[in-house]
């Protein structure tokens, strides 16, 4: 027999239905909201397409390691550096990181160091202020900041790039470096300010096994 009210957790009565079946129907209304705004965080999010809609599937137990690793480690204000060659997955276990920090409903923001100056280059022409493109950047809870290696290293980049990594450390924001350099030409890129953050909140990890680009078509 059905009770004639259940009090719902938001103190609405609802008639007809027992706890159990209220308290079924509000943890499905409850995470359907949840995804819905995981949804809205990814789509202001900036993903790359093809990583945001592809179905990744790993082949290599170290790419899961650290896949698990980054995600375990969401909220702690790490800045960490992934570096490799190219195909070796980088990207996507940025994209990964950042679907799972949606899901928590923390903002996230997916970005590039070519863009992120070319941003701050047309704030020159009176679309916006420099500090309004800097504070976009630092705003959101996660940031992934691809292809490090694509960029002058111009005094005036450097500046740039250490005040936002900067910021972020104090901040206590998580941030990902993805670079294909080595660890060693990283290192001397980034400058000492921005290494020595690193390896503090961090750590540098290598991705060092073969492209996951590299398929045979026809054995």
């Amino acid at each position: 027999m059905l009770n004639p009210s259940t009090i719902s957790s938001s103190g609405e009565i609802k008639r007809g239905y027992s706890q159990e079946e209220v308290a079924a129907f509000e943890a499905k209304q409850k995470a359907n909201e949840l995804r819905a705004k995981a949804a809205g965080i990814l789509a202001e999010a900036k993903l790359p397409v093809r990583n945001r809609d592809q179905k990744f599937t790993s082949t290599h137990p170290k790419w899961d390691r650290i896949d698990e690793r980054l995600k375990a480690r969401l909220g702690d204000g790490f800045i960490i550096a992934l570096l490799g060659p190219r195909g070796t997955g980088k990207t996507q276990l940025g994209c990964s990181l950042c679907q799972t920090a949606a899901e928590a409903g923390r903002k996230c923001l997916y970005g590039s160091a070519m863009g992120f100056f070319l941003d701050i280059k047309e704030s020159f022409g009176g679309s916006g202020s420099e500090k309004a493109v800097i504070d976009a950047y630092v705003k959101p809870a996660v940031l992934v900041l691809d292809e490090m290696q694509e960029r002058g290293q111009t005094p005036w980049e450097d500046r740039l790039l250490t005040h936002l990594i900067d910021r972020r450390y104090a901040a206590k924001k998580d941030t990902l470096l993805l670079s294909n350099q080595t660890s060693k030409q990283f290192q001397e890129a980034m400058g000492e300010s921005v290494v020595s953050r690193i390896l503090q909140t961090g750590g540098i990890a290598v991705c060092d096994w073969e492209s996951f680009r590299t398929k045979t078509i026809c054995p």
